[in-house]
């Protein structure tokens, strides 16, 4: 399954290669990977839509660089042409037992056992937790948005007409201030990468919120945006991003049901942790500030819970 020509040395390069022909300002020095995951049921009814997150890292392109020939080390070791959470966790199920669903004979991990598929996710969320990134990211229970819209008295709650939009706007509101207050003297332009898809909708409201941030916000003037193809080398961080995007969404979704307790997990341990732990005190003094919001989405007593 491995594509032999991804080899690691030749993912540095070809990041490496790529990034220099955007020398100058075309290509800045701070990159930011970008994904989601719950984005298919506006109404949030459909499984896996009840909350929609926009997340990912930023980190230094000299940074990107080496992050690339390790990644694609540890996708070579594994034979895997790529990572994506999603199909990782359908190959999960299977190896426990679950009857394959009609589309797994396409699953690029089918037949591994889950030794081989739980080393696999470890090691790679070990690499996306590690060094000096700053996670960054949004959500937006779908669900609950969907259906405050439809209750007067908690129209608050509904800020926009699309959740996938108010979403998009957290992520670009909130990301000039998580990243000056982790990074005190950062002053660079950021590149933005998301995942390139064929949803023009969602693309234009990437856009959108992206050029709305740009007016809003003065440090995120010289700013640029691309979509980009996250199975080739020169953009492997978009798989990073693909984990940490779909594993808060599995969080979400256990955080807004109250009678579920979302345990960390190892996976957190290796993902998550360690960007707390290098989090600066200024930083989790927002997080803390921000949290009994959260709670309200928790423990909220709405009509439509009952």
């Amino acid at each position: 399954m491995q594509t032999k020509k991804h080899s690691p040395t030749r993912a540095k390069k070809e990041f490496a290669e790529w990034a220099s022909l955007f020398a100058g300002t075309l290509f800045m020095k701070v990159v930011a990977y970008i994904d989601e995951s719950g984005r298919h049921d506006r109404t949030g009814k459909r499984e896996g839509s009840g909350q929609i997150v926009i997340a990912g890292w930023v980190d230094w392109k000299d940074n990107w660089v080496k992050f690339c020939g390790q990644w694609q080390s540890i996708l070579t070791k594994y034979d895997a042409d790529f990572f994506h959470f999603y199909e990782w966790v359908e190959a999960s199920k299977v190896a426990g037992g679950r009857k394959p669903p009609s589309s797994f004979s396409e699953n690029p991990y089918k037949g591994w056992k889950l030794e081989k598929l739980d080393g696999f996710l470890y090691e790679l969320a070990e690499l996306a937790g590690a060094g000096d990134k700053i996670f960054v990211g949004s959500f937006i229970s779908t669900r609950d948005f969907a259906e405050a819209k439809k209750h007067p008295a908690y129209s608050r709650f509904a800020t926009a007409q699309d959740p996938y939009r108010a979403c998009l706007n957290g992520l670009f509101e909130s990301f000039a201030v998580e990243v000056q207050q982790q990074w005190p003297y950062w002053n660079e332009p950021v590149a933005f990468f998301f995942d390139h898809n064929d949803d023009p909708e969602w693309n234009h409201a990437v856009h959108d919120a992206f050029h709305a941030s740009k007016k809003n916000e003065s440090r995120m003037a010289g700013a640029e945006l691309s979509f980009v193809d996250g199975k080739i080398p020169p953009h492997l961080p978009l798989q990073a991003a693909d984990m940490i995007a779909y594993r808060m969404r599995q969080i979400a979704g256990k955080f807004t049901d109250p009678k579920i307790f979302p345990n960390p997990t190892k996976l957190d341990d290796l993902l998550i942790k360690p960007s707390f732990l290098r989090a600066t005190p200024a930083s989790l003094q927002g997080a803390r500030m921000g949290y009994p919001s959260l709670l309200s989405l928790r423990y909220g007593n709405y009509p439509w819970r009952k």
